[in-house]
């Protein structure tokens, strides 16, 4: 019991352990201070070369895939048409593959060709292209850019427009081109759940304007490229039937002149050969009436399939320009990494040199005593 009674610290310890402490502290103040100060100097620095960066998150509720038996099977039946099959094969194009289609180069090099405009120049319009050639990156990046822009420049006085022929071919792009569609690529995040089906859309850029067009390009683009491939096969079923249609209203209007055009001649002959032929014609009229009627119904069907097939979205959250940058801000950056340089730097003047001089002393016996062990066996 006494020894444990020994070994527990009593309050007039702690005190004078705390005391100790600050007494230490407030004797290398003026380390401290100039540490402070040469680290505040520093941090500022660096957080005004490392450019500030503009998010903007925009959330899609796409509609979910339908089944065509609903409204347009029942307008089939009421039609005597109910023999159609009016329903969708299963939709390829889920939406875990939203963010595939986003990163795609196809789709990022449609993207390159977006007209934005920055905040600070309205009056400058550049390409998506232009902007991340010429406006991002830190200070020390468009610095170490300088000779390669150089370098293209004079190249481009030399060269003719045939070498722009390949300059958006999917299938050979050059090395720029690659690196622009990763600086591209590092912009945008697409995040798809997988019980709700919303997806997110994270653009951000070193512009809150080019944040926000750039943002309203990728989802418009996101939209039309599923509605063209949702309505793909449909609407190349709706050109057969316009081209069938057109097909059978040809030949019912040629079998109705052909039928009247006999009529007005034979009308007074009352001869059973005159009878049998106008029968023969005015029943080729009805069945071509039947054909050119059951195509137009089957293409008035077709049409509203089209527009039936094509996905609502809803933007839950639109793309607006955001007023303030991403992350905890400058002045408090700085004061973080201040106040971090300072605790290292107390702990290393208080604890931190007396722990490495006993390293260096215990390493400098460890050779020693090597060494001696070596002579000995010598």
């Amino acid at each position: 019991m006494s020894e444990n009674k020994n070994t527990i610290p009593a309050e007039g310890d702690i005190k004078i352990d705390i005391m100790t402490t600050l007494k230490n502290i407030w004797a290398i103040r003026k380390k401290l201070l100039k540490i402070g100060v040469i680290t505040f100097v520093i941090a500022c620095v660096i957080v005004l070369l490392i450019p500030k960066k503009y998010g903007i998150m925009v959330t899609l509720a796409p509609e979910a895939g339908q089944n065509g038996e609903g409204v347009l099977s029942g307008v089939a039946s009421m039609l005597g048409m109910g023999g159609l099959n009016m329903g969708e094969d299963a939709d390829a194009l889920n939406v875990d593959l939203y963010p595939d289609i986003v990163s795609s180069t196809p789709f990022m090099l449609d993207i390159l060709d977006t007209k934005v405009k920055r905040l600070n120049n309205l009056d400058e319009e550049m390409t998506i292209e232009e902007y991340i050639e010429n406006h991002t990156g830190s200070i020390f990046h468009k610095i170490l850019a300088l000779p390669g822009k150089g370098i293209k420049a004079v190249k481009g006085l030399f060269s003719d427009d045939a070498d722009t022929i390949v300059k958006y071919n999917d299938y050979h792009l050059t090395k720029s081109q690659t690196v622009m569609l990763k600086n591209l690529r590092n912009m945008v995040a697409t995040y798809v759940s997988k019980k709700t089906g919303v997806t997110n859309i994270e653009v951000t850029t070193e512009d809150p304007l080019v944040t926000a067009m750039l943002t309203d390009t990728i989802v418009a683009k996101l939209k039309n490229t599923i509605i063209e491939y949702r309505t793909a096969k449909v609407s190349d079923d709706c050109k057969y039937w316009e081209l069938i249609y057109e097909e059978r209203k040809a030949d019912y209007y040629a079998k109705q002149e052909e039928y009247a055009r006999y009529v007005d001649t034979n009308k007074n002959l009352v001869m059973q050969s005159v009878i049998a032929e106008r029968e023969r014609l005015q029943n080729e009229v009805t069945l071509a009436y039947q054909l050119y009627s059951n195509v137009a119904t089957q293409l008035q069907l077709v049409r509203a399939k089209v527009q039936e097939s094509k996905p609502a979205f809803a933007v839950v959250e639109p793309a607006t320009v955001p007023l303030k940058a991403k992350g905890i801000g400058r002045s408090l950056t700085v004061i973080v990494i201040v106040l971090i340089v300072e605790v290292l730097a107390i702990l290393w003047f208080l604890k931190g040199e007396e722990l490495w001089y006993l390293f260096k002393e215990q390493l400098a016996q460890s050779k020693q005593e090597i060494t001696q062990e070596k002579r000995n066996r010598q």
